[in-house]
């Protein structure tokens, strides 16, 4: 079966190539994007519990990194968001590599906006004077 959702893909002329697609372990579509500037984009269409706890819904998430194995600033993430269509998304890590910046964007628009759970519950780890936050996974 095929899904009708689709993760976002860039705006035309971007710059964007696409390097692979596959499907997760739910059939969900992932796509692989790098830049001549260096950055690699995860896109994919996922079903994740955080905005309300035990609530799954679907969501576009996109995941941005540097080559070489290098973390993307907020000012590159901003941009490259803006080229994705998910201006309005949020910032969720809770990787401990600290290379790669998760955003998150509900694809019900009354759920734009509203911070994931874990922010209130998870302790926060704040590097590069704010401009990266990560909580490690709660138990």
């Amino acid at each position: 079966m095929e899904n009708i959702l689709k993760p976002k893909r860039p705006n035309k002329n971007s710059g964007w190539q696409l390097v692979g697609e596959t499907k997760d372990q739910f059939g969900y579509d992932k796509y692989f994007y790098t830049h001549p500037n260096g950055f690699v984009v995860i896109s994919a269409l996922e079903v994740a519990d955080g905005i309300v706890r035990n609530e799954a819904i679907p969501q576009y998430h996109v995941s941005i990194s540097k080559h070489p194995a290098i973390r993307c600033s907020s000012k590159d993430a901003k941009f490259i968001l803006k080229q994705f269509g998910m201006s309005d998304a949020l910032e969720d890590n809770h990787s401990p590599s600290r290379i790669i910046r998760s955003f998150w964007l509900p694809v019900d628009e009354n759920k734009i906006g509203i911070d994931c759970h874990c922010v209130e519950n998870e302790p926060a780890v704040i590097l590069d004077k704010g401009d990266y936050i990560w909580r490690p996974a709660g138990k």
